[in-house]
């Protein structure tokens, strides 16, 4: 009969696994359409950087955490653990700043032409990559502590948890890191809600006029927009509920219990986003070049 670490073990393999060849497989699809020569597209230069977040997020993550389940001897060194540790927290906030840039992208691409938003269609197309920049320079910012305080791993007991992060430790809890990164995904989110709000009024704008209007009247292009917001609107609505859901196990882990168990399903919880984007993404892959 298999016990529990058994069983978790075998479902960390899985995710980890499954995600990273999904991740890579979509990242090769978007990289082997720009070899014939075609330009680059502002979605796809926000959803290549989400999908590198992802890789990056299941590698450090998933691959260490299965190594714990499975007691596995651990090879991380002081220096170890402080690089792949950044590499996880700074992928993690690209993965929500991504995401919100990708919301908000599509919300102004499809605005009428009459709309408040319709006046930044051109530039946030010239300043996009501007955009991009400013993403990694604050979360690279935001995590500069987690390199100095996170220590090595330790001879502790799999009991006793105390402020030991997985495999490595947390020399002193920073209040101040905690803010910065509960502002701001708290923002990343606040506007993701506004901007699928909002795209989703448009969407039953347009369900209506399909409604008095024949279907053939709206230009493929159009129908190619309606479908990428559909797909953005899905991805938004996992990465909501599974961040949702990973905030409430770690308030549990933190406040209310130490049992390693809730540590193991907060670390699931925050891998099922990365996991799963790349499903939802992979029916409009193919399209997403006749976007924009």
């Amino acid at each position: 009969m298999l016990t529990t670490d058994v069983c978790i073990g075998i479902f960390m393999t899985f995710q980890t696994t499954i995600g990273i060849l999904a991740n890579i497989f979509l990242f090769f699809l978007y990289i082997v359409n720009l070899l014939p020569g075609r330009k680059l597209r502002p979605l796809n230069v926000i959803l290549i950087q989400l999908i590198m977040a992802h890789i990056t997020m299941l590698v450090s993550k998933g691959s260490t955490e299965i190594q714990q389940v499975f007691e596995i001897s651990m090879f991380l060194d002081d220096v170890g653990c402080k690089m792949l540790f950044f590499f996880y927290r700074l992928a993690q906030g690209l993965s929500i700043c991504f995401t919100c840039l990708l919301c908000s992208f599509q919300a102004i691409t499809i605005s009428p032409s009459h709309s408040t938003l319709s006046g930044f269609k051109a530039r946030i197309k010239e300043q996009l990559s501007t955009f991009c920049l400013l993403c990694w320079i604050l979360n690279i910012l935001i995590e500069i502590p987690v390199p100095i305080f996170v220590r090595g791993p330790k001879n502790i007991t799999k009991e006793t948890l105390e402020s030991h992060i997985i495999y490595c430790s947390m020399g002193m809890f920073i209040e101040v890191y905690f803010i910065m990164t509960t502002v701001r995904n708290i923002v990343c989110v606040g506007i993701m809600f506004w901007t699928s709000g909002y795209m989703v009024l448009l969407l039953h704008r347009h369900h209506r006029q399909v409604q008095n209007i024949r279907s053939a009247s709206f230009s493929p292009r159009a129908h190619h927009e309606v479908r990428a917001t559909q797909t953005i609107l899905l991805m938004m609505g996992i990465f909501v509920c599974f961040y949702l859901l990973h905030s409430i196990a770690f308030i549990s882990l933190t406040y209310l219990d130490t049992n390693r168990y809730w540590l193991t399903f907060s670390v699931i919880l925050s891998l099922c986003f990365p996991m799963l984007s790349p499903f939802v993404l992979l029916p409009q892959a193919p399209k997403y070049s006749c976007i924009l």
